[in-house]
């Protein structure tokens, strides 16, 4: 019986075949898209800006604190900070001094002053140091100046003996000396009797040969208020007296054999003395730290 084309449309369709499902896994495979291929070089990321500069834009650092650590009139001890700086927008002035950062500090005990001196420079600024509270700087040009511990250049007072010993010195007969006052703790009056220094009297030669000395040496005014020799005649003081040694027969030297610039003098000591060192090592005295 032959089969319809209206019945045969009809059928069931049936599930796909085993060589169907190969093909199509196998088409889906190469359409797979694959990863990327990797570059053999290696790239590096470079700042977006400079690590530091005005680039960034300014830090805000912390403050320096500088400036005034003392007010005027304060009262302060040595090694106090007076007034911290960059560069000298001040100076330091009576009783005071700069450290290396140009910190004013306080060099004695005392109360604070800014000031300005027209004398030393026109335009700087000065902080010093006073002993009393109503003392003022700078000081006139001829006063009296306060030192470090607060002490007064004056002169001396010359005492009742005293006094009594230069009327004596300055009268030409001997004078006797009753009731002397009791100036110096005694506790009770001595009659002293003296008489001026004569021309040949023990005391006379001794001023006389103090004036040659002191003319001898030129002492002069030296920097600092001090009369005394220059440096440069006090390092030569051991060659005139050896001069003057010299001139007479004799030597002012420790070892008159030496004779300086006597290099074959000095040459005979060398090789004595490195002799007797090898004789002292040889015989082992002169071996050390070895027991």
């Amino acid at each position: 019986m032959a089969i319809s084309p209206l019945s045969s449309s009809a059928r069931v369709a049936r599930a796909p075949s085993t060589a169907t499902l190969s093909f199509l896994s196998s088409a889906l495979r190469d359409l797979r898209v694959s990863p990327p291929a990797v570059s053999s070089f290696a790239q590096s990321r470079n700042a977006s800006h400079q690590a530091q500069g005005r680039a960034n834009g300014a830090k805000d650092g912390a403050g320096k604190r500088l400036g005034a650590k003392k007010t005027g009139g304060e009262y302060v001890i040595p090694g106090n900070i007076l007034f911290k700086q960059r560069g000298t927008h001040w100076f330091p002035g009576d009783h005071a001094f700069m450290g290396r950062d140009h910190t004013i500090h306080a060099g004695v005990p005392g109360y604070v002053r800014y000031y300005r001196d027209p004398d030393r420079h026109p335009k700087r600024k000065y902080i010093g140091i006073v002993f009393e509270k109503d003392q003022i700087l700078p000081q006139p040009a001829h006063a009296v100046r306060r030192r470090r511990l607060g002490m007064l250049a004056y002169q001396m007072p010359t005492t009742a003996s005293e006094e009594l010993t230069d009327d004596l010195v300055a009268t030409d007969s001997p004078t006797t000396i009753s009731a002397l006052p009791n100036t110096i703790g005694l506790q009770s009056t001595t009659a002293i009797s003296t008489t001026p220094p004569t021309a040949n009297s023990a005391a006379a030669k001794a001023i006389r040969r103090s004036s040659r000395i002191m003319e001898g040496l030129g002492v002069t005014l030296r920097p600092g208020y001090q009369y005394r020799q220059p440096n440069h005649e006090i390092g030569q003081a051991a060659e005139r007296k050896e001069a003057a040694a010299q001139a007479k027969g004799k030597t002012s030297r420790a070892y008159d054999e030496y004779k300086p610039g006597d290099r074959f003098a000095a040459w005979r000591k060398s090789g004595v003395r490195i002799a007797r060192n090898n004789e002292r090592r040889a015989m082992g005295r002169g071996k050390k730290g070895k027991k």
